[in-house]
Parts: C-alpha cells; sequence; structure tokens
C-alpha cells in the first residue's frame, strides 16, 4: 500500500516538473514574481527551464536582457546557465547551486567595457578605452555574510590612450585567490611600457578595501598628467588610490 501511494507521488511531482517545463512562462509569471523579490523580469519569453526575458532587474538595477537554461540539481537547488548582457556588458553564470540564501556559481565569463567603469575614476586629462574579461570560478555567496569564495582572474584588454595622442597601455590584470572562507585577495599586476599598476584587493563578508598604486615610467611625463586626478599623490611619483567600503 505504501509502495503504491510513494509511487502515485513520485509521479505526481513528475508530471508537476514537466507541466512547468512545458508550460509558457508568461501564462502565469505575474502570479509568482513576487516570490521571486528582488529579481524582477519584463518581457518574458519561452519557459521556467529555457527562457529569456527583455530585461532583468535586480531592485531597481537593470541587469540588461537575459537568457537562461536551468535544471534542478537537487530538492531545493537549481543549476543551469543566466547570461545577462547589455550595451557595455555580456555575462555568462555558470550555476552550481542556486538555494534560497545560498548561490554558488561554477564560473562567471565574459567582458565589461570600460566605458561602465571610468565614471568612478577621476581621469580628467584623456579618453581611456578597453575591457574587462571575467574568468572566474568558484564564486560561492551567502545572503547574509556576502562572498565566501572566488578564484580566476580580471584581465583589462586593449587599454589604451586615444587622446590626447593615442597609445597603447598594455595589461593589467587581477588574480584572486580565497585564502580562507569569507577572506578573499585579489592581487594587482600590469604588462605595460607606459605605466607600471600594482596593489591588493580584499574582499571580506560585506566589506571591500582595494588598494592601488599607478606609477609612470621612466620618460612617460605625460601618463603623470593623465593619473592626475586618480587618489593621492605617491611619494617617490605617481599616484596610490585607497578605497574602502561595504557592499
Amino acid at each position: 500500500m505504501f509502495g503504491k501511494f510513494f509511487k502515485l507521488v513520485f509521479w505526481l511531482v513528475v508530471v508537476a516538473v514537466v507541466a512547468i517545463a512545458v508550460t509558457p512562462l508568461d501564462w502565469y509569471y505575474k502570479h509568482v514574481e513576487k516570490s521571486f523579490y528582488p529579481v524582477n523580469l519584463q518581457g518574458v519569453g519561452g519557459t521556467a527551464v529555457k527562457g529569456s526575458a527583455d530585461a532583468m532587474y535586480y531592485g531597481l538595477f537593470n541587469l540588461g536582457a537575459a537568457q537562461w537554461l536551468l535544471y534542478p540539481n537537487w530538492f531545493d537547488s537549481v543549476g543551469g546557465k543566466v547570461r545577462v548582457r547589455e550595451t557595455g556588458y555580456d555575462i555568462t553564470f555558470e550555476l552550481d547551486g542556486v538555494k534560497k540564501d545560498t548561490l554558488a556559481l561554477k564560473a562567471i565569463r565574459g567582458h565589461v567595457d570600460w566605458d561602465l567603469i571610468k565614471k568612478h575614476l577621476q581621469v580628467r586629462y584623456a579618453n581611456l578605452t578597453g575591457h574587462f574579461n571575467l574568468n572566474l570560478q568558484r564564486v560561492r555567496l551567502d545572503k547574509k555574510s556576502g562572498l565566501k569564495g572566488v578564484a580566476g582572474d580580471v584581465t583589462l584588454s586593449n587599454f589604451q590612450m586615444t587622446a590626447p595622442r593615442k597609445q597603447d597601455l598594455g595589461t593589467v590584470r587581477i588574480d584572486f585567490e580565497t585564502q580562507k572562507e569569507g577572506m578573499v585577495v585579489g592581487t594587482i599586476s600590469s604588462e605595460s611600457t607606459v605605466m607600471h599598476v600594482s596593489g591588493t584587493v580584499f574582499l571580506q563578508p560585506n566589506r571591500y578595501k582595494i588598494n592601488i598604486d599607478l606609477i609612470p615610467k621612466p620618460g612617460q611625463y605625460e601618463m603623470q598628467s593623465v593619473i592626475q586626478g586618480i587618489g593621492d599623490p605617491r611619494r617617490g611619483g605617481g599616484r596610490r588610490l585607497n578605497l574602502a567600503g561595504f557592499y
């Protein structure tokens, strides 16, 4: 008797999952959207398993157009891929397990244009271009304590000054490692003929600290003017940028 009962429950669950997988998402999304807060979708298409949205919001922040391919990898966890893209970035998240209060990612890959970052810096006397290549693995986040671990690197490539004259600025790279749970350190290095960039990024639960030294190489007097508004003067030349805060 109990064996038949559990078989019946099993097949009811299978039927329910299949129904969700094939039912168009726009048929019922308005009835369940509050359950996904702070994530909100607009212009949904496809299904809950394989679909898209014209816009994906996290709170009030628009992440851009989204595509996803999802599957349950445990009774309380979801895996798959989510891609978000907008003018200036295209990022794919490979999900290892998404639960109510935790998020584990196999990888984050994509690119972010320099134009989205430069507004946070005080570069007044030059126009710079480039893009950040993201290659991060084993990303783990907790709803309450924030980032718990990450490995991989972020590389600023095709970094160029286009005005007042054109000049190749080389590459800047940040290598991340998790020293212990909740303590992530990023080491900043550069390969450039005009400027040396070095420093560290410290990520702790809901807190961050960034220290960067920018040192023009011998004879690169123009670069001293370019970085004039960044951070504070550094003894021996160049600038030092110190940032700290909460996320």
